[in-house]
């Protein structure tokens, strides 16, 4: 797994959040549930009027998971990643800029910077001094969460 750090203007931070919280597999607007009367057979042979209806919704789950699996922005979920959104005064850094900090696969962060370089035009690799000023601030973070849990059940 490697790590990276992004820096972007400040003002593009709470879109960013939302972007970073999002996983599409968990949207209902994008991929309904399939009611669970649907899938009970002897309700449906009860309900015939239903049967259209039912295969709409099937009709609308799957377009909607064939286009999951095409659309290559889509398919970068941030939410399932290892990442952190800080703000560069927290950090001693340019106060006008934020930092993500992400932790994944090669893969993934390619991906990941080809969508964040189209979707925001502050975005940026972030500078050697500062990525390690992040880097350092989320391991202290991580150390601090395992010693305090190391407390409680030690």
């Amino acid at each position: 797994m490697s790590e990276r750090v992004y820096s972007f203007d400040k003002s593009e931070m709470e879109k960013l959040s939302k972007v970073l919280s999002y996983d599409p597999y968990l949207d209902k607007n994008l991929l309904p549930d399939m009611p669970k009367e649907f899938e009970d057979k002897k309700y449906m042979e009860q309900h015939p009027e239903l049967k259209q209806q039912m295969e709409d919704l099937q009709k609308r789950i799957d377009d909607a998971k064939d286009r999951l699996k095409n659309d290559k922005n889509l398919n970068v979920i941030f939410a399932r990643q290892e990442y952190s959104l800080r703000e560069g005064a927290s950090l001693g850094l340019n106060s006008e800029k934020c930092y993500l900090y992400l932790k994944a696969n090669d893969e993934f962060l390619k991906n990941a910077e080809d969508r964040l370089k189209d979707e925001y035009k502050s975005f940026a690799l972030a500078d050697a001094e500062a990525s390690q000023k992040v880097i350092a601030a989320i391991h202290d973070e991580e150390e601090r969460a395992n010693a305090g849990f190391g407390s409680i059940f030690g």
